[in-house]
């Protein structure tokens, strides 16, 4: 009998030592969702950023040759980005503020800026 009784108490001591670990797996956890959180939106500001920057060498490349900007290529590019604003758009939803602040700004190509404006459209 005495043994179940010490394993009662061990339990008890246990349990009192595992809620401030646990309070504290919490805070760990919380700070690793928050930091997910902040490098998910680094990575699609990256992405677009480098979109726009392929995109706009093309643009300024085909208007100072007086080549046809609508290659293959450029129709592709522009289907990816469109792709990827419908494919993550839950997530994407989340930034659109910064989006339009730091990348989708009014000064950029309007081919670009265009198919940012259809996504907040659908977003409307």
């Amino acid at each position: 009998m005495r043994e179940s009784d010490e394993d009662d108490d061990d339990d008890d001591r246990s349990s009192d030592r595992e809620d401030g670990p646990l309070e504290e797996q919490i805070e760990r956890l919380q700070e690793r969702v928050e930091s997910a959180q902040s490098e998910q939106k680094n990575l699609f500001l990256v992405i677009f950023q480098r979109f726009i920057m392929l995109l706009t060498e093309h643009l300024v490349r085909c208007e100072t040759g007086g080549i046809d900007v609508f290659t293959p290529w450029y129709k592709s590019c522009i289907e990816r980005l469109q792709q990827i604003f419908l494919q993550h758009h839950q997530i994407i939803q989340q930034y659109m503020v910064t989006l339009e602040n730091l990348l989708f700004t009014a000064e950029l190509d309007h081919h670009i800026l265009a198919v940012f404006q259809q996504f907040c459209a659908l977003q409307a």
